[in-house]
């Protein structure tokens, strides 16, 4: 049985990451269950329990580091996603979980689901975006990660952000428009139907900002596993700006087979060079 798993803490945002869980389930056809990690075991639980009670959840306790006991529990058999949430938005000092979902992220090739702190719930998913880099390398990549976790009826939204160093040549000549690039775009990658949307200007405030105007439910990005705090920049700029779910799927450069293989990797989403 294909299961998403939601790490659960005892903040008052835990029904939200919860709520989400379950509008993963649904996206997935996958069952839920929630997960608490005590670093004492004396931490009383009755708060947590009363939270995937509402919910109709199973939960799970464990002991110890929450980063291994995650990890630990996505290799077992039939975990295909975690949900957790995230870093506190607009709240600089306030305690933040990125670490935990970063070191996941790190270690396992599990897509997971940050949700960032000030989320409403999202018990139904059914608009997706998905902005890519545009090669045909990293477009693939993210399809194959992508596509076999829906199990439901979606809308797919495409979206690429031209920065300066991106801008195709192709556009200088008077036969091609972005029409035709983005049907060509489409019928090369994108089998089912969905649309096509282009950019210009900052990747993360374009991001965010069609995430609004069209009123998606989730945002969709790639992760290569870099542990240098200089890569990345989309993810942790989205995280920061959106407050929507991030299904963040690990996708592994050319030649890489295991997490860190490339230490100069990145997040390959558009514009995050």
């Amino acid at each position: 049985m294909n299961l998403v798993l939601a790490a659960l803490d005892a903040s008052p945002f835990a029904p939200t990451v919860l709520a989400t869980a379950v509008g993963v389930g649904r996206l997935t056809g996958a069952a839920v269950e929630a997960i608490h990690v005590r670093a004492d075991p004396d931490e009383p639980v009755d708060v947590i329990g009363s939270v995937a009670d509402r919910a109709g959840v199973r939960l799970r306790i464990v002991d110890g580091d929450p980063g291994r006991a995650l990890i630990d529990t996505l290799r077992g058999h039939g975990t295909i996603a975690l949900v957790i949430g995230g870093r506190a938005r607009s709240r600089p000092a306030a305690p933040r979980t990125w670490h935990v979902a970063r070191a996941v992220l790190e270690q396992t090739n599990a897509p997971v689901i940050v949700v960032p702190s000030g989320s409403d719930a999202h018990d139904e998913i059914r608009r997706l975006l998905v902005p890519l880099e545009g090669s045909d390398v990293s477009s693939r990549s993210v399809l194959e990660q992508l596509v076999p976790l829906v199990a439901s009826d979606v809308e797919l939204e495409v979206l690429h952000v031209f920065t300066v160093a991106t801008v195709p040549t192709m556009l200088d000549q008077p036969a091609y428009d972005l029409d035709t690039l983005g049907r060509e775009f489409l019928r090369r990658h994108f089998p089912h139907p969905c649309s096509i949307e282009f950019r210009g200007g900052g990747v993360v405030e374009q991001v965010t900002r069609v995430a609004v105007e069209h009123h998606m439910d989730l945002i969709a990005l790639s992760w290569s596993q870099s542990p240098s705090p200089l890569h990345a920049r989309v993810i942790r700029g989205v995280l920061d700006d959106s407050t929507l779910p991030v299904l963040l799927l690990t996708v592994l450069p050319p030649g890489a087979t295991a997490a860190g293989a490339d230490p100069g990797g990145g997040a390959i989403v558009a514009g995050d060079a």
